[in-house]
């Protein structure tokens, strides 16, 4: 028998670091061969072509680090990404309540805390739509929310108090209820009293945030979290009974300061499941929370005093946690944010013996000069987020993050260009919902190091990548920073394609943003394709 093969031809075929011709072979799913139009078609004379006329085909973009199912549950109803001022906000609440159906809660999402001219507390909410309407509103950065005193009520809580990771239920100055539940341990107790929309709606929702993430040339996705435990895993099976998924999951769940040992063993049994293109793998960890809520750890405290802490109330309690899944064999994902989190993550990462089990440090936002060379010498991985700085921190320094750390250090963040010159391994994300997952973003603001579709003074403009960097960021070393090897067209491998209709290496950092996805691709089967989107939102 003979295999059926497929030429997929275009003006260029690239890796980060070369043009490797102008077709791929795809048979069986997989990589036959890349080379030149005329040798291939030589070879496979019976093959079907798909031409690509003066296309740049790459291996398929892989997000290094994204949010797309519990995501979805905070991304939800009323979108306040981009607005900067309580009157803005109090319309865009007062609005979105005058189409809610009488009974139900109004929720929004991406609510920046300074664009609250003020304390962060529901006084805003309860002025746009009075303190009788439950409301839930996740913050931007995904690490906290505000709920309003119905709301409150709803779910039982009932007084301020602290959690585990050293988040709560915050107080205002007079000791009443702020309604702000700051970091995961806190919306976590009341996550199951908070309404849940049906299994067929998240669904939908996730079905078509996949097929719209694949359309901006995504093949693949690090989903570091797995919240809401068999919810996740419901919601999958409900979209494979439906048909394929147009990507790949690798899903990381989390082990939190408040497992015992017993129970990250339990974790780590849990891990293998999996679908046709989704598979539980790896562990996510915290070390520490954000600078804009006050909860990243730094080596100095913030302008307003916080930052003294990580999650883990004994660090050596997080480095025993890495120990043990490191001697299980599971490579681990650790968010860490403030430069003395990053530095104790570190640290940590590079005492362990060196067995082949990859690890991986998360955002790193700031990180000092001794960091960085841990990293480089034990060959530790990173993930960024470029657009992180680009969209949310301001050349005015008018945002929190600057504000929360003051000079010098708002101008030290978001090392991208020491962590390549040091020849860290590093993988690029986008943090969906955080930050837009449309990668073409991220190839145009990693250069330019402010928004693309904005005329802004850079931020950092020293720690710029190139192109080159940028692509090998969502492939090859997205895949070298989870311990897994490929996305380099070679012969083999996958045939998961992204199919651009100008090249992303050679194009103006001003331009790659607009240039259209022709076609991205899943063992060689064409999933999507002729995208004009940018993901900005599900």
């Amino acid at each position: 028998m003979t295999t059926a093969t497929t030429l997929f031809r275009a003006r260029t075929v690239r890796s980060p670091e070369r043009v490797l011709g102008d077709t791929v072979a795809v048979a069986d799913g997989q990589i036959a061969a890349v080379g030149e139009w005329e040798e291939l078609r030589r070879a496979h004379t019976d093959a079907e072509v798909l031409e690509y006329p003066g296309a740049t085909i790459t291996a398929g973009l892989i997000d290094g680090h994204s949010h797309p199912i519990w995501g979805l549950a905070m991304a939800r109803g009323v979108d306040l990404t981009g607005l900067e001022t309580r009157p803005e906000i109090i319309a865009a609440l007062t609005s979105g309540a005058a189409d809610l159906p009488e009974g139900e809660w109004l929720f929004g999402w991406g609510l920046a805390p300074n664009a609250l001219e003020g304390p962060v507390d529901n006084t805003t909410i309860h002025e746009a739509v009075g303190p009788d309407l439950p409301v839930y509103l996740m913050l931007f950065d995904a690490h906290s929310a505000l709920l309003s005193d119905a709301a409150l009520r709803e779910v039982g809580v009932t007084e301020p108090h602290r959690t585990v990771d050293g988040g709560g239920f915050t107080a205002r100055a007079d000791g009443r209820l702020s309604g702000h539940a700051l970091e995961f341990a806190a919306m976590g107790e009341i996550a199951d009293l908070v309404p849940q929309e049906p299994l067929t709606t998240r669904a939908d929702k996730l079905d078509a945030l996949l097929h719209g993430m694949a359309a901006t040339g995504l093949t693949s996705l690090v989903v570091a979290d797995a919240q809401g435990g068999d919810a996740v895993t419901d919601v999958l099976e409900e979209l494979e009974r439906r048909g394929e998924l147009p990507l790949r999951l690798r899903i990381a769940p989390w082990c939190t300061p408040d497992l015992s040992e017993l129970q990250v063993r339990e974790l780590v049994a849990g891990l293998g499941r999996h679908g046709r293109r989704w598979r539980y793998e790896g562990v996510k960890l915290f070390i520490d929370g954000t600078i804009d809520n006050g909860t990243a750890w730094l080596h100095e405290p913030d302008t307003e005093g916080e930052g003294r802490a990580g999650f883990w109330h004994d660090p050596q309690t997080y480095a025993a946690r890495i120990q043990l899944l490191h001697s299980l064999g599971v490579p681990t994902l650790t968010h860490a944010i403030g430069d003395r989190g990053v530095r104790f993550v570190a640290e940590t990462l590079a005492a362990l013996p060196k067995t082949g089990v990859q690890h991986r440090i998360e955002h790193l936002e700031l990180a000092d000069d001794e960091t960085v060379a841990i990293l480089a010498e034990h060959n530790i991985a990173v993930c960024v987020q470029p657009t992180h700085c680009t969209l949310f921190v301001h050349p005015d320094q008018g945002d929190s993050w600057s504000q929360r750390l003051g000079e010098p250090r708002n101008q030290q963040g978001f090392r991208t260009g020491d962590f390549a010159a040091a020849g860290i391994v590093q993988a690029l994300a986008s943090d969906w919902p955080v930050a837009p997952y449309d990668p073409r973003i991220t190839f145009a603001d990693a250069q330019l190091r402010h928004p693309h579709d904005q005329d802004s003074p850079a931020v950092g403009a020293q720690q710029a990548l190139t192109p080159e960097q940028i692509l090998a960021g969502y492939t090859t070393a997205g895949r070298a920073s989870i311990g897994e090897t490929g996305s380099g067209l070679r012969p083999g491998e996958p045939a998961d394609l992204t199919i651009w209709a100008a090249d992303p290496i050679t194009a103006s950092p001003h331009d790659v943003a607009d240039i259209r996805i022709l076609a991205t691709t899943l063992d060689g089967v064409v999933v999507a394709q002729y995208a004009s989107s940018k993901g900005t939102t599900a």
